[in-house]
Parts: structure tokens; C-alpha cells; sequence
């Protein structure tokens, strides 16, 4: 049953050689199969969906706070980690808006019932009954497609999620180097550093 749903098109189909030679016992064992790994790839992203609104709704919280300690902050100590900081979530959360926090598309499990009864099937059926086999082949056909973009969908997200956590690490790697930093220097009574800090800031 090749159809195009959601801008991208179906491209497995069960060959002439499998159609003739596989009983519907065997599709149905197939399609059995493949409907638990379509239930399972829909189940995943509407975590992931899930997972995603709630880490940008923590990093929005912690670059709003962060904000609200910036604005009043004048020690150069303290500033420079909340700068750090106020871009590295910043950065993480327009990420997570821009390419995370939207409504995905999907493709349902099953079969719409204008696929059920096409001509393809109907002349199956007047043919030489197999009409049963046919409808068999398509709806496995639909599940691949199913599982394909959704699966697609999933892939990009988390390729996302991974970008916004490597900004986030990176971002805690420099806090606590600079934080380090700071405090060796007033333990060993070093205002240079200080110094330096301070005009890469002006």
C-alpha cells in the first residue's frame, strides 16, 4: 500500500517472490510482531516528549534565576560563573525551544479504513479471494512505515537532547574551572588574578 503521509514517502514493500510464497499464517505472525515494535516506537516518543518539556521547563527555571542573581550581582567572583552559567543555559534553552519543544508529528498505528478498501484489494478479492492475503502484506507494509517515521522523529530529538546536555557539561566544566581558579588565587593571596579576571570582563 504505497501512500505519502508527513512529507515522506513509504519504500518497503514485500516482494512478488514473498507475496506468493508466505502463507497468512506467516503474515500474521509478522504483523503481530511488528505491531508490539510500532506500540513501543509511539510509546517512546510521547516520553520523550514528556522528558523534554519538563528539562525545558527546569532549564528555563535555573536561566531565570540565574538572570535575577546577574542584574544584582557586582562581586567579579561571583559574576564571572553566573556569566558562564547565564549562557550556557541560555544557549541550552532557546535549543531546547527552537528544535525540541513543539508538536511533533507522528503516524498512528493501524490502518485508515480508506486503505482497506481500495481497488488493489477488491479486485484481489474478485479475482481469487485472496483479499484476506493482500490486506495482510499492506497493513505490515504500514507498519514498517509507521515505525520508520516515528522512529525518525525519535532519532532527531535525541540528537538535540544530546547537544543541549554537551552545552550543559561544558558549561558546569567551566564554572568550576573558573571557580577554582578564583579561589586558589584569594587563598594564595593573589589580587593578579583577580586583576586579569576583571579586565577580560571589561
Amino acid at each position: 500500500m504505497a501512500h505519502k503521509e508527513g512529507n515522506m514517502e513509504q519504500t518497503f514493500k514485500i516482494s512478488d517472490e514473498q507475496w506468493e510464497r508466505l502463507n497468512d499464517e506467516t503474515f500474521r505472525i509478522v504483523l503481530e510482531r511488528s505491531d508490539k515494535l510500532v506500540a513501543s516506537s509511539l510509546e517512546q516518543l510521547r516520553k520523550s516528549t514528556d522528558r523534554a518539556y519538563i528539562l525545558f521547563g527546569f532549564l528555563l527555571t535555573v536561566f531565570s534565576g540565574i538572570t535575577a542573581c546577574l542584574i544584582r550581582c557586582v562581586d567579579i567572583t561571583v559574576l564571572l560563573p553566573c556569566v558562564v552559567l547565564w549562557l550556557g543555559c541560555g544557549i541550552a534553552t532557546a535549543l531546547m525551544f527552537s528544535k525540541a519543544i513543539w508538536v511533533h508529528p507522528f503516524i498512528h498505528q493501524g490502518n485508515q479504513p480508506r486503505y482497506l478498501i481500495t481497488k488493489e484489494l477488491i479486485d484481489a478479492y474478485k479475482s481469487n479471494g485472496a483479499y484476506q492475503h493482500t490486506l495482510l502484506v499492506s497493513a505490515i507494509e504500514e507498519n514498517q512505515y509507521c515505525y520508520d517515521y516515528n522512529s525518525n522523529i525519535l532519532e532527531k530529538r535525541a540528537k538535540v537532547i544530546k547537544c543541549v546536555m554537551k552545552v550543559i557539561k561544558a558549561t558546569f566544566l567551566i564554572v568550576v574551572f573558573i571557580t577554582i581558579l578564583v579561589k586558589l588565587a584569594e587563598y594564595l593571596n593573589c589580587p593578579w588574578v583577580t586583576i586579569i579576571l576583571c579586565n577580560s570582563v571589561h
